[in-house]
C-alpha cells in the first residue's frame, strides 16, 4: 500500500475533502428524505400476519402433544401396533 504523505499534511487539501464530501452527504439525505415522503402512503402491517402464524403454531402444537400423548397410552396399554410396511416406506425417504 502506497500513502502519499503530501495529503496527510496539507490542511488546505483535506479541509477541502471533507467539505466536499459534507455537501454530497446532504444531498444523499435529501434525495432518501424525499424518496421517503413518495411512499409515505405505503404502509405494512405484520401484526395480524405474526398473529395468525403463532395460532397455527400453537394449534399444531397442540395436536402434536395430543398424538404423542395417545400414542404413549396405546403403547402402555399394549395396543400399539405399528405398520412396518410405514414405517420403511418413511425411512426409505430420508
Amino acid at each position: 500500500m502506497r500513502v502519499d504523505e503530501h495529503s496527510l499534511t496539507d490542511p488546505v487539501s483535506s479541509t477541502a475533502t471533507r467539505a466536499a464530501e459534507s455537501q454530497r452527504i446532504q444531498v444523499d439525505t435529501a434525495a432518501i428524505s424525499s424518496a421517503a415522503a413518495a411512499t409515505a402512503g405505503d404502509r405494512v402491517d405484520l401484526s395480524g400476519l405474526t398473529g395468525r402464524i403463532s395460532q397455527t403454531m400453537q394449534a399444531l402444537a397442540n395436536q402434536s402433544a395430543q398424538r404423542a400423548g395417545q400414542l404413549q397410552k396405546d403403547y402402555r396399554a399394549g395396543r400399539y401396533q405399528p405398520d412396518a410396511q410405514q414405517i420403511a416406506s418413511a425411512m426409505a425417504r430420508f
